[in-house]
This record gives C-alpha cells, structure tokens and sequence, in this order.
C-alpha cells in the first residue's frame, strides 16, 4: 500500500513595517529547525489590531517590497503571499489558514496531506483564546512558537500543557530564541538601527525615502 507523502507548509505573518533581523533570523533558524517544504510570508493585508488604535502603517506595496528584498538573499525555500494585501477587508488567521488548507500545495505535485505550521510568538500561547475563532485555528495547524531570550520557559510550558489538554492543540517549542527587536524603534530612526535591518531592506528604505530616512 502506498504511503501519502505530506507537504509541510508554515504560515509566517506580520505586519512587516519594516521587515528587520528578528523576522529573518526567526525563518532561518525555525526552517534549520524542521525543514518544511516552504514557508509562506504573509504581509498583513489590514492590521486591524493597529489601525483600531490609532497607529499608521505604511502601504502594503512597500511593505511587501521591504520584505521580498530582506529574504532575497536569505537560502530557504520562501514565498511572499499576497493573499491578505490583495483583500479589501481584514483578514483574519483562520481565513488565511483555509486559504492555504486549499492552495498551499503547488499544482501539479501529487502530496496526499498537507501540514501547516503557524509561526507566532511565545505571546500568543496566552492570548489565543481571544483570537476569532481561535479552536479552529488550535484544531487545523501546529503552533510553532518562538520564544524570545527573556521569555519564561517554564511558563510557556504550562501553557502549552494546559491548551494541548484543554483545546487538544498541537504545540511545537522552538530551541532558538529570538531577539526583541522593536519595528517602532526602527521606523523612528532607520539609520541609528541599521545593523537590525536586512541589507536588502535597508536599501528599499533609502531608495524610497521611506521612515523620512535621508
């Protein structure tokens, strides 16, 4: 009897304003990590979560640039998506996850399973339970979560404990830490923080004038 081969996909969204180290050494070290078939950068279409209190976010266009130059010389098999910039509306995670649950497999390949991990912070272990919909998301992709150096491992562990019994939930620990690297911080002076962007990134910045740079 033939074995159905699966194809691994991980989900990687942001806002991405402006894609910087952090989000580059999270993909490097979580493909290093697991070795998924490709990993899909997804640019935040309408950050609702933002733009509801008040805060600017610059054009999906140049984010999406920012981000495509920031991988370009990055060797992992990357995909920028458009799916949620090309939406009018905002998007929401369990949406973009049954739009890749029907499109992540490339045509023409004959995988029987797809599995889909959805990168995120050790953050949303605790505030899961407040995203739209948030069992469908536990019961459809496996949290891939990034814990940051100064993050409480033993917190982030009961948690997972509590949501893989609780919810079923399936919940996968990365061995990296990544660095806390404020995108703020980095807007308001790109130059001064300019060791915390991709080259690629950078140069998109000053081509643009974007952040007021000169």
């Amino acid at each position: 009897m033939e074995i159905s081969r699966i194809y691994n996909i991980a989900l990687f969204g942001g806002t991405f304003d402006p894609f910087h180290m952090g989000h580059y050494e999270l993909l490097k070290n979580f493909y290093e990590e697991t070795g998924p078939d490709l990993i899909y950068v997804i640019p935040a279409g309408h950050p609702y979560f933002k733009e509801n209190v008040g805060k600017k976010v610059s054009p999906a266009a140049d984010r999406i640039e920012m981000t495509r130059a920031g991988l370009r010389d990055l060797d992992i098999p990357w995909k920028i998506s458009t799916y949620e910039t090309d939406k009018d509306t905002p998007s929401y995670s369990i949406d973009t996850i049954g739009y890749f649950r029907e499109h992540g497999v490339p045509e023409g390949t004959d995988y029987g399973h797809l599995k889909i991990w959805f990168l995120c912070g050790s953050d949303l272990l605790f505030e899961i339970d407040k995203w739209h919909r948030y069992r469908e998301i536990l019961s459809s992709v496996t949290l891939a979560v990034i814990p940051r150096g100064d993050d409480d491992i033993d917190e982030i562990l009961a948690r997972k404990k509590e949501l893989e019994e609780k919810e079923y939930a399936r919940i996968w620990i990365s061995k990296f830490r990544g660095r806390d690297i404020s995108s703020t911080m980095i807007r308001e002076d790109p130059e001064k923080y300019r060791d915390l962007i991709p080259k690629g990134t950078y140069d998109y910045i000053r081509e643009r004038g974007l952040y007021d740079i000169i």
